[in-house]
């Protein structure tokens, strides 16, 4: 009887993924994610609050958020012209990087922190050299960073060069709850100052700085 009992589950299970298919639930998915993903800018300016105003942000800049990266918030954004991607992620916890870091070398030593974190992933960065330092002027606010060159585990005589920094601001704003058959509704959160990272990098040679600067300058922390 038991065995009968977990046959007829399989079946019904069965059953439920062809319906679920034949009916057009994983279109039904993908429009959700596109829409999570990629909502009106307006509206993703207003969500996004926590990590700054980008309201100033030149239209030239796509802006589009993803779910969460290994736990982690993340904004994304491409410079359309040149399509070079920038992404900001919540570090949530401030003791992984901090802006005071890049004061001294010890933010050389925070970045191979992280990257250990990675080393068993398919492809990440290894090898990794700081070639430049500096501060952006945002409006109101300094934002140090680091520039890098690093080659590519698993990617034979590929190099990358690109730009980290840090800022801390404080999540006040309000979430919005991701459910993928009712509509968004809002959802509680406490306020709390986390430091995000802004990581931007292409291949060697056409990674432009320029691009970088000028969106960090855009913002208003």
């Amino acid at each position: 009887m038991g065995c009968l009992k977990k046959i007829i589950i399989k079946i019904f299970v069965i059953a439920g993924l062809v319906a679920f298919f034949f009916f057009g639930g994983a279109d039904l998915i993908g429009i959700k994610y596109y829409e999570y993903t990629n909502p009106p800018r307006e509206e993703l300016i207003a969500q996004s609050a926590d990590f700054g105003d980008f309201s100033g942000v030149s239209s030239d800049y796509y802006l589009s958020r993803s779910l969460n990266f290994m736990g982690y918030r993340k904004f994304n954004v491409t410079y359309l012209p040149t399509r070079q991607k920038i992404t900001i992620l919540d570090l949530k916890d401030k003791n992984i990087i901090k802006p005071q870091d890049f004061q001294t070398k010890e933010v050389d030593k925070k970045i191979d922190d992280v990257l250990k974190n990675f080393k068993d992933s398919v492809v990440t960065l290894e090898n990794l050299e700081i070639t430049n330092r500096g501060v952006i002027y945002a409006k109101n606010k300094a934002i140090p960073y680091v520039n890098f060159k690093s080659s590519v585990k698993n990617i034979p005589f590929r190099t990358v060069e690109g730009m980290i920094a840090a800022y801390d601001s404080k999540n006040t704003s309000t979430k919005f709850c991701l459910n993928w058959f009712k509509d968004k509704k809002q959802c509680p959160t406490q306020s709390e100052n986390t430091t995000k990272i802004i990581v931007s990098m292409r291949n060697a040679n056409r990674y432009n700085q320029q691009i970088s600067t000028d969106f960090i300058k855009s913002i208003k922390f």
